[in-house]
């Protein structure tokens, strides 16, 4: 039954993505750096160049309106904002990405439990320290169904591992994702090429594949995991490898994922020695989550639109 609704929904995204220009565009909110609805060409690659070659749907599956303060909505625009659904065109697609984000929260709720069990052997927290706690309690989680748009066989980048989706580290706590839908021209199919998909690398630095079922959910850790376990945990590099070769001209890539993170308010302290972010993490100092996200979406994405 998962499974089905998984593959039914990753559909739904598909059809999402092949709505009208005009159609996502009202589906757009450059205000929050289109970090809700629809979203395409607005992230910067590792290259520093747009990714044109990914479209994204982001919602918040908890709350459909987080707060409704005008001073935290104006100062974190991508978390305090309200969701925007394709409610005329494609009505049962916000009860799909509702189910399915919060099948992928609860679960999520539960691992991160063992990994507060992992941490606390290493270091000493209070109980609403742990992972568990402090996502239980968050508002920000975000849900982003990812569609890859087919690549084009002349692009310079096309042979690189990263040519689908550079490689980065997710800022959030825990990612949550569905398996890789492959479909061409809407319809769903074996990818040709079993090279292509997802690879992470591993604390030892090998480039690692990442191999699921259909009817599992995937967990990375995210950067805030890290900071927050003094490194006990490490967040996981990852990036997506489009499909080469003439038998996957026109293949397209659908899946989904949760973002959970802490909430905007939380406070992080970052040790001495930063490893991430260190071009704009300076040392030993606290930033709360918002602030932190506001660092990294200045960095990733356009500035605001006026």
């Amino acid at each position: 039954m998962m499974f089905l609704s998984m593959i039914t929904y990753l559909e739904l995204l598909v059809r999402l993505a092949k709505l009208p220009k005009e159609v996502k565009e009202d589906l757009e909110d450059p205000n929050s750096r289109y970090n809700f609805g629809w979203s395409h060409g607005k992230e910067k690659l590792e290259s520093g160049k747009p990714d044109i070659l990914k479209g994204s749907f982001y919602a918040n599956p908890i709350l459909d309106t987080p707060t409704t303060e005008t001073s935290l909505i104006q100062r974190y625009p991508s978390y305090c904002g309200s969701n925007i659904w394709p409610r005329n065109t494609l009505p049962e697609f916000e009860v799909a990405f509702k189910a399915l984000g919060m099948l992928i929260f609860d679960v999520g709720l539960m691992l991160a439990y063992h990994c507060d069990q992992y941490v606390s052997r290493g270091m000493k927290t209070r109980k609403d320290e742990g992972l568990e706690s402090i996502l239980r309690r968050s508002r920000c989680h975000k849900g982003r169904l990812l569609y890859y748009f087919p690549s084009q066989q002349g692009d310079p980048d096309g042979n690189s591992l990263s040519s689908w989706c550079g490689w980065h580290t997710d800022h959030g706590s825990l990612t949550g994702l569905t398996c890789g839908m492959f479909t061409k021209d809407g319809v769903e199919m074996s990818c040709p090429d079993s090279a292509a998909g997802l690879y992470i690398r591993t604390r030892s630095d090998q480039i690692v594949k990442v191999v699921f079922g259909e009817d599992d959910i995937a967990y990375q850790i995210g950067e805030t995991t890290e900071i927050l376990s003094g490194s006990y945990l490490c967040a996981t590099p990852h990036c997506v490898q489009a499909p080469k070769g003439e038998k996957s001209s026109g293949i397209e890539r659908s899946t989904f994922a949760l973002f959970m993170q802490p909430d905007w308010d939380e406070k992080l302290n970052f040790p001495e020695e930063v490893r991430i972010h260190k071009e704009l993490i300076p040392s030993n100092s606290a930033l709360t989550f918002g602030e932190y996200s506001e660092m990294l979406l200045d960095k990733y994405y356009h500035q605001k639109q006026t």
